[in-house]
């Protein structure tokens, strides 16, 4: 038999559909109600106060139909006064369909924000007019004393692929100045090698292939195969991802200067710039700036720092799936949760993903307090001033000695 279950609020009373074998957390889950915000019991006679009831408190871990709640009517009390049913609308959402779908995004109302998302369906062409418009807002705000050349990192993926076609697309910059570049040299990253090569050609570029020991070359190590096995054991916890933002600023700002510029544009996404500066915020540190980010004398710079990622894939679907596909496992608790509040966000809220990030990139330009990079003598390299301990900063050292150039 199954226990009713219903969600009490100051703003109605709710009947949640179950299922047996499930608990009371599940259905929460399934209704979108955060198992954080209700108190759960059942009521029952208090024997000793006649007229009385007596509040049996009920772990959501109890399924629905556990025979010792006897037929009584679980209830889930929203413990604040807020209108959560009219921001729920428990799973009803209006639908919007196009033609030839390649992705959906839920987006706010104009109106009523995320009380009234719209789930849109999005084709290629749709993806690729959002990136484009986010592409030019970017470069209509380029600094003045930025080169126009621009160092673009190019992997063969979703991101990578979007950003060159709007840059192309765009008539706020020629072609002429735009530098496709791909590095070689980890394993997982090479498989895409032939699908940048494709895109560029297409677009009318020329890709310029970094091969490994060119690589090497511009990071002041001797080997890439080395660097990468040697950061396997030294850091057995960390993610090849966080080697790799290395060796890309060393090769792309490198590769930059080499061809007379001094700007290096990245394919990083809504996802990516939310997860970091949540990150940073929860240690106590400014956000980083977006969309350009100096770092020594070469800018860093995010074109499509307001894209969501399922966005800028639905332009080029087949390749963001090769990419999928070619990835490793990632195992850095850290990023993991980070990412995670920012794809929660985006699904709970529509819309509060963006307004955050705002927030944070304002905060970031408002508060500024010095330059966050600086030049360790020791390292001799420009780092993240504050990022990482002592403790961790010497073993980084160590491990580069190891295999830096004598």
């Amino acid at each position: 038999m199954l226990n009713e279950i219903r969600l009490e609020t100051n703003h109605g009373s709710f009947t949640l559909a179950s299922a047996a074998g499930e608990t009371l957390e599940s259905v929460l889950r399934r209704h979108g109600v955060p198992t954080t915000a209700v108190f759960s019991y059942v009521t029952e006679a208090a024997e000793d106060h006649p007229g009385a009831r007596h509040v049996r408190f009920v772990p959501l871990a109890t399924r629905v139909d556990d025979e010792l709640i006897d037929g009584r009517t679980i209830v889930l009390r929203v413990t604040r006064n807020i209108d959560l049913p009219g921001l729920l609308h428990f799973g009803v959402r209006r639908q919007r369909k196009t033609t030839g779908p390649s992705t959906e995004w839920l987006f706010p109302d104009i109106e009523h924000g995320a009380f009234q998302p719209v789930n849109a369906q999005l084709n290629p062409i749709e993806c690729g007019d959002m990136v484009r418009s986010a592409v030019d807002e970017v470069l209509d705000a380029w600094p003045e004393e930025l080169d126009r050349k621009l160092v673009v990192g190019t992997s063969g993926g979703g991101d990578s692929n979007v950003l060159l076609d709007a840059l192309v697309s765009s008539e706020k910059i020629s072609t002429e100045q735009i530098v496709p570049v791909m590095m070689l040299g980890i394993p997982d990253w090479d498989t895409q090698l032939e699908n940048a090569r494709q895109l560029c050609a297409s677009l009318g570029l020329t890709l310029h292939v970094v091969d490994a020991d060119a690589a090497a070359s511009y990071a002041g190590v001797r080997s890439i195969e080395q660097l990468q096995n040697g950061f396997g054991t030294t850091f057995p916890d960390a993610d090849l991802e966080f080697l790799g933002t290395w060796l890309l600023r060393r090769v792309l700002g490198g590769y930059a200067k080499r061809v007379g510029g001094n700007a290096v544009a990245i394919g990083a996404n809504r996802e990516d710039v939310l997860a970091e500066a949540l990150a940073r915020v929860a240690v106590g540190e400014l956000p980083l700036p977006v969309p350009f980010r100096t770092i020594d004398d070469v800018t860093f710079v995010y074109p499509m720092y307001q894209i969501p990622k399922k966005i800028g894939d639905g332009a080029f679907p087949a390749f963001a799936v090769e990419n999928y596909e070619a990835r490793a496992p990632s195992h850095s608790g850290g990023r993991t949760v980070f990412y995670y509040a920012a794809y929660l966000l985006a699904d709970a809220l529509p819309g509060m993903d963006v307004t955050l990030l705002e927030g944070l990139m304002r905060i970031s330009r408002e508060h500024r307090m010095g330059k966050p990079f600086e030049y360790d003598p020791d390292l001799d390299d420009v780092v993240l001033r504050g990022a990482a301990g002592s403790d961790v900063s010497a073993k980084w050292r160590d491990f580069l000695d190891q295999h830096k150039v004598a």
